[in-house]
C-alpha cells in the first residue's frame, strides 16, 4: 500500500510538534536557557523523525494509521479516552516548566535525571520496535479487517500483550524526572490510570473480534510486565 500522506503534511506536523514542545516548556519556565527541556525535545524529535522515516520507506500503512489520532472506527469511549489524555496532558507538558525552572520547587540530583533520559530513549527505542513488528499498531482500539488484521505474537509481543503501553508508561514517569520535577509524577500517575482503565475494554475487543487473540492471551499472560501483570 502506498501511503497518501504528503511530505509536506509530515514536515508540518514535525514542525508543530517543536513548536508545542517548545511553548509548553519554555513559556511555563519564563527561559529558554533549560538544557533538559532542549535535549528532552531534540531526543523527542529525533526519535520521532528515525520511526516516520522507518514507516514511510517499509510500511506506509502503518505511517498513516499513526498520524490519525481520531480513527473514524474509533468507538466512543475510546474517543473519550483520548480526550481525557489530550487534556491531561496540557498540565503534564506545563507543570516541569513551572516546578523545576521558575519556582524550583523540586531538587532533583543529576543522576536521577539521568536515568530519567536513559528510561525515555528505552522506552523510545521499545516503541520503535513495536511499529517495527506491528504493522496494525492504531492509535485507536480497532481491528483492521481490510488489511487482514492478525494477532502479532514476536518481538516484544512475545512477551507482553501490550507493550507499546509498557514503553508508554516508562516514558511518562521518565520525562519528569529527566526535566527535574517531582510534582508532575503525579499527573503521570492520572496518565498511568488512563491506559490502565482503557485495556481492560481493549481487550474485551479484542477477544471477541481478532481471531486467534484468546489463544495469545493463553500463551502470553502478562500485559504490561514481564511476571507481573
Amino acid at each position: 500500500m502506498v501511503s497518501t500522506v504528503s511530505i509536506t503534511s509530515i514536515i508540518l506536523r514535525f514542525v508543530l510538534g517543536f513548536a508545542v514542545l517548545a511553548l509548553a516548556f519554555f513559556s511555563s519556565a519564563g527561559t529558554l536557557y533549560w538544557p533538559e527541556a532542549w535535549l528532552y525535545i531534540t531526543l523527542q524529535m529525533v526519535a520521532s523523525g528515525m520511526m516516520t522515516v522507518w514507516m514511510a520507506r517499509h510500511d506506509p500503512a502503518l505511517l498513516e494509521t499513526r498520524l490519525t489520532l481520531f480513527r473514524p472506527s474509533a468507538r466512543g469511549w475510546d474517543r473519550l479516552f483520548m480526550v481525557v489524555v489530550i487534556i491531561l496532558f496540557i498540565p503534564y507538558l506545563l507543570l516541569p516548566g513551572i516546578d523545576a525552572v521558575r519556582y524550583q520547587w523540586s531538587s532533583v540530583p543529576l543522576p536521577v535525571e539521568c536515568a530519567g533520559f536513559v528510561g525515555m530513549a528505552w522506552s523510545l527505542w521499545l516503541i520503535f520496535r513495536v511499529l517495527q513488528e506491528n504493522s496494525f499498531a492504531s492509535p485507536a482500539v480497532e481491528i483492521q479487517k481490510e488489511r487482514g488484521h492478525e494477532v502479532i505474537d514476536t518481538g516484544p509481543y512475545a512477551h507482553v500483550r501490550h507493550p507499546m503501553y509498557s514503553a508508554f508508561m516508562v516514558f511518562i514517569f521518565c520525562l519528569p524526572l529527566a526535566l527535574g520535577s517531582y510534582w508532575t509524577l503525579s499527573l503521570s500517575l492520572l496518565l498511568f490510570g488512563c491506559f490502565i482503565v482503557r485495556i481492560f475494554p481493549e481487550e474485551r475487543v479484542l477477544h471477541s473480534e481478532l481471531a486467534g487473540y484468546t489463544a495469545y492471551a493463553e500463551r502470553v499472560c502478562y500485559r504490561l510486565l514481564p511476571g507481573v501483570w
